[in-house]
């Protein structure tokens, strides 16, 4: 019997939780090991003593007595309770209380088991505390969350993805049932499905995500699939960012790029060409491409006949594009004053646009066009038409530019005009040469600015704006870093072309510091560009010369090096420009294959060396040519000066002061 007893008091000594027996009096008989270690209390200590007074509770000090009428042979009482132990810390345990009858049915006593669970409340106190996180973070972001099953019904959604999809409540969105619901079209979900398949995920996935209202919203969505315990997909789990800004700015930014390019586009061809034809049916092609238009057209202005004629034209159908007839204006004193002798016109940098009618021969085909004036020194010189029904979303952004580019071709209808007219008028070529330079030089320090000042300005402002979303953005999202970084590196690098363009127009060190300078930055960047061995040098020049002169000697310097590089095929060019006495001497030249003076080249525009010559001449000086073929060429320029100014000269070199010094 002992030996069967020792049997017993071993197996309940090796159970993994504590075991106590009491009698109907609630009296301890047997204490376990566990139950020893849980309450502190040693197996001698608690015998004789009643189970309430070893199982403290702190919630309730009070027992459940055996002798309770509600008590059965069959009641059963688990329980969780915080009890004290011995030393007087406190821990959570799980009670069950069987109660033990004899043959008759009397209550003989009870048995405790009980177990510490203070590692299993840590473990739901954990759990409840990461569930908690997670559903603040679930809830907090401001991307779209959303966990989906694995045909799209929609399992769990976070508030961000209603609020940016412009709905009110979750449950509008639930009752959506399929994700593919929420995309502009559904062909993303599956190009997304079929990538996670491929891949096992889908990262910064762009799509069109459709509002509420039917809107559009750009996104950038990153997907993964979940899996069960073998394998298998079983739904997924997305997060997408609202990418509509970033969008918007790239927008803005290619469209800024693109203006660029087309002022560009126009200022080198004005550059390499004088023909009023190519200038403009370069600006035409280059507007329609930018804005998307199907046809177009540019009128000028004859003043002297009164009348409108079509210069170019692309898209125009053809019984309308063949046809004699001028535009049929819709506000006829507008037209009467466009003909008109007082016509003046305050300067803008846009006019509000007017609409005409082109008809066919016999008048059974009509299309309305708008119409976006160009202006010459403050006078109408034509305008550009687009057909109406393409011109009424532009925005005021298109509005501005198609306002620039008619003051840039305004400018450019002049210059050519005065080539025209210095070409009829031989008579008049020193006055008529000066408007021409006159112009251009103004024309370029006008573009030069308007490119540095409002392009560049706007660039610098998207670069801010991109700083301050920098700023805000959350430090651990290094896709977005990324891509603003790139934005930032294409806006610098159209700022860098911009400001390239603005130099080649009029450079701001030959304002700011003067010749050489000016002429050693420009040579050294021809010279990273291009093979040419380059060599400068200014001899006998101790302060700087007039505004006037610099200007002439750096286009001189242009000229002659543009000419090396597009025709001579050399290897060196040499440039010198020494302070003589009594003259400035310009001297230009070249290893290249040269050319026959006498000779008319289509390929090579003799209106540079003409334009040197004449310049030369205003100014009262020399100009020398020496060149023949496959001995390279030689320009020698001598420009009179006394007492570091120029000589006195006739009329036009006070008008040639005023040009410079504007």
């Amino acid at each position: 019997m002992d030996m069967h007893n020792k049997s017993v008091a071993s197996i309940l000594n090796n159970l993994s939780d504590a075991f106590m027996i009491m009698d109907a009096n609630g009296k301890v008989n047997y204490f376990n090991e566990v139950a020893a270690r849980i309450t502190g209390y040693t197996s001698f200590e608690v015998r004789g003593m009643k189970c309430k007074n070893i199982l403290k509770t702190v919630y309730c000090d009070t027992d459940c007595p055996l002798n309770n009428p509600s008590i059965t042979p069959k009641t059963n009482y688990k329980r969780n309770l915080k009890i004290r132990r011995k030393d007087g810390t406190k821990i959570p345990v799980e009670c069950t209380r069987n109660i033990l009858i004899d043959s008759d049915g009397l209550i003989l006593g009870a048995v405790e088991i009980f177990k510490d669970i203070s590692q299993i409340k840590s473990l739901a106190n954990s759990l409840q505390h990461s569930e908690f996180k997670y559903r603040r973070l679930f809830e907090s972001t401001k991307d779209m969350v959303f966990i989906i099953s694995l045909e799209g019904l929609f399992i769990d959604i976070n508030q961000a993805m209603v609020d940016l999809l412009d709905y009110r409540k979750k449950k509008e969105l639930y009752l959506l049932g399929n994700i593919e619901y929420i995309f502009i079209d559904p062909i993303h979900w599956h190009v997304c499905k079929k990538q996670i398949d491929l891949n096992g995920f889908v990262q910064d996935f762009e799509v069109g995500f459709k509002k509420k209202d039917g809107t559009r919203l750009h996104g950038c969505m990153s997907v993964n699939p979940f899996l069960d315990d073998h394998g298998n997909i079983i739904g997924y789990e997305g997060i997408a960012k609202d990418i509509t800004a970033r969008m918007d700015s790239f927008r803005n930014l290619y469209k800024h790029h693109q203006e660029l390019l087309l002022l560009n586009t126009v200022a080198l061809t004005m550059n390499s060409s004088q023909n009023l034809e190519d200038v403009l049916d370069t600006a035409l092609n280059a507007v329609m491409k930018l804005l998307n238009f199907s046809m177009g057209t540019i009128f000028l202005i004859n003043h002297d006949k009164a009348a409108f004629e079509r210069q170019t034209q692309k898209g125009l159908p053809d019984q309308i594009s063949k046809a004699p007839g001028e535009p049929i204006f819709h506000d006829t004193q507008l037209m009467e004053f466009f003909l008109g002798k007082d016509n003046r016109l305050t300067p803008k940098s846009i006019f509000p646009s007017f609409k005409i009618t082109l008809k066919n021969s016999d008048k059974s085909r009509s299309i309305i066009f708008s119409c976006f004036l160009i202006t010459e020194k403050e006078r109408p010189s034509g305008f550009m038409a687009f057909p109406v029904t393409e011109t009424h979303d532009l925005s005021l952004e298109d509005f501005r530019l198609i306002g620039s580019l008619g003051n840039f071709l305004g400018g450019a209808i002049a210059n050519i005009k005065l080539i025209r007219t210095v070409q009829k008028h031989r008579g008049e070529l020193k006055r008529l040469t000066a408007q021409l330079f006159q112009s251009q030089e103004i024309e370029c320090k006008r573009i030069s600015r308007e490119l540095h000042d409002e392009t560049g300005s706007a660039l610098i402002g998207i670069n801010f704006n991109l700083e301050a979303v920098e700023k805000i953005m959350p430090p651990d999202d290094p896709v977005m870093k990324n891509i603003i970084s790139n934005i930032k590196q294409q806006i610098n690098h159209t700022y860098q072309e911009m400001r390239r363009i603005s130099h080649l127009l009029h450079p701001a060190l030959l304002t700011d510091l003067g010749l050489e300078p000016a002429l050693d930055s420009y040579m050294n960047q021809i010279a990273k560009q291009s093979c040419l061995d380059i060599n400068f040098k200014m001899i006998g020049f101790t302060g700087r010369i007039k505004p006037d002169i610099e200007t002439v000697l750096y286009r001189f310097s242009q000229e002659a090096l543009s000419n090396t590089i597009k025709y001579a095929k050399a290897t060196f060019f040499k440039l010198s420009i020494i302070r003589g006495f009594p003259s400035i001497i310009f001297i230009a030249e070249d290893d290249g294959i040269g050319f026959d003076p006498n000779e008319i080249n289509p390929e090579r525009p003799s209106l540079g060396l003409l334009s040197m010559r004449e310049r030369t001449t205003i100014l009262g000086g020399q100009f020398f040519l020496r060149t023949e073929k496959g001995k390279g060429t030689r320009i020698r320029i001598e420009i009179p000066i006394k007492n570091n100014n120029l000589l006195k000269l006739t009329k036009p070199k006070d008008f040639l002061n005023n040009i410079y010094e504007t």
